[in-house]
């Protein structure tokens, strides 16, 4: 009879109702709201960028395949060639292969392109087209969207390359060596992190202005030593070093490394001194191979940062677009075709890709190194 009751006891579980936990209920439903609503922009986005003029101007649908249905003959045409081209480059006539963007006219006119330019040539002999969504082959070629993720490619490779060396060295020095005045220094370093952003904005381009003159051709290195860096009057604007150089030591990164660098070991430490190391070495070959989590999200935070940026590259960029990136280039991009919202957000799409890309694959150890780098020390 005890066993019996044993196993009823065992087997009977309570209705589902009751065993529904109503804090944990709630928890999830405000999650679950938040991420709908956090995600819907990005699907508004990429539905605008598959439909046409008329679809996207008349607002029928939100959602791919609810109110309209994609059109393999003007929505995705084959507008991808590889061709060898003869053309006028910098004054000059040039016959080179070259892959380009050139959307069909049967497509261009089912579409209702306004602006659209196709690629001039005077000889063309083509091998082969590849098939892709005609928005985003439109504003690939009308935003001239290659050239600006070029730059924003160069950009980014630079600033991230910065960072993590300045970065480094500086929380290195914060976090395992001594000289006077550290403490006061870093807790100066931190409080700028209370400094908004656009009150920085003035001050730092009269100084990256004042710093490229010295270098340019009518500056101090010109004037007394007899040469200069560059051809121009300011080596900064409009050039790599403005976009660059101010943001390869960020607050935030120094933080996150020094707040890891203090978790290692001093045991670690004596015991490379006592081999003959110093604090190079020590750093080289023990601490930055134990903080390869923390490093990884400090190269993925300058790698947003430096892609994502507008308001600057718009400051110091003004004269001409030889450097802009992406974000700037989207911005001219909005105002020129800002009739057409589905090349709009194809030019948005293009340029949140490699963001989306990135995180996708490195999602778990970004994870992984926030949580070692921000919670000790």
């Amino acid at each position: 009879m005890a066993n019996q009751m044993t196993e009823l006891s065992t087997t009977t579980k309570p209705p589902f109702w009751k065993r529904i936990n109503i804090l944990t209920f709630l928890m999830y439903a405000v999650l679950i709201g938040y991420g709908l609503i956090s995600v819907f922009p990005f699907l508004f986005m990429f539905s605008t960028s598959l439909m046409t003029t008329g679809e996207a101007t008349s607002k029928r649908s939100l959602i791919p395949g609810i109110g309209y249905d994609i059109d393999t003959k003007s929505d995705i045409t084959p507008c991808i060639l590889f061709t060898r081209d003869t053309f006028e480059q910098d004054g000059e006539v040039v016959t080179k292969n070259r892959f380009i963007v050139d959307i069909p006219e049967e497509a261009l006119v089912i579409q209702q392109y306004s602006n659209y330019s196709k690629p001039v040539f005077q000889a063309r002999e083509e091998f082969f087209r590849l098939p892709f969504l005609t928005n985003y082959c439109a504003a690939w070629q009308q935003g001239k969207l290659g050239k600006y993720m070029f730059n924003s490619i160069k950009i980014t490779a630079i600033t991230v390359a910065g960072t993590v060396v300045l970065a480094t060295l500086a929380a290195y020095a914060f976090a395992r060596m001594d000289f006077a005045g550290k403490n006061l220094l870093f807790a100066i370093l931190l409080s700028t992190l209370m400094i908004p952003s656009i009150v920085q904005t003035l001050p730092n381009v009269i100084l990256v202005t004042r710093i490229g003159e010295i270098f340019g051709t009518e500056g101090w290195v010109a004037q007394n030593l007899g040469f200069s860096l560059c051809a121009s009057r300011n080596c900064w604007i409009n050039n790599w070093p403005a976009l660059t150089i101010p943001f390869m030591a960020p607050v935030i990164s120094i933080f996150l490394l020094r707040q890891h660098f203090q978790t290692i070991p001093e045991e670690l430490w004596d015991a490379a001194r006592i081999d003959g190391a110093g604090h190079l070495r020590f750093l080289m070959t023990i601490v930055l191979p134990l903080s390869k989590s923390a490093l990884f999200v400090v190269i993925l935070f300058a790698f947003i940062g430096a892609w994502n940026e507008l308001a600057w590259p718009l400051l110091v960029t003004a004269g001409n677009d030889d450097w802009r990136p992406i974000a700037a280039g989207l911005q001219s991009f909005f105002n020129e075709e800002s009739r057409l919202p589905q090349l709009q957000m194809a030019g948005s799409m293009i340029a949140i890709i490699p963001i989306l890309l990135l995180y996708a694959f490195t999602q778990r150890t970004f994870i992984e190194g926030l949580s070692q780098s921000g919670l000790k020390g």
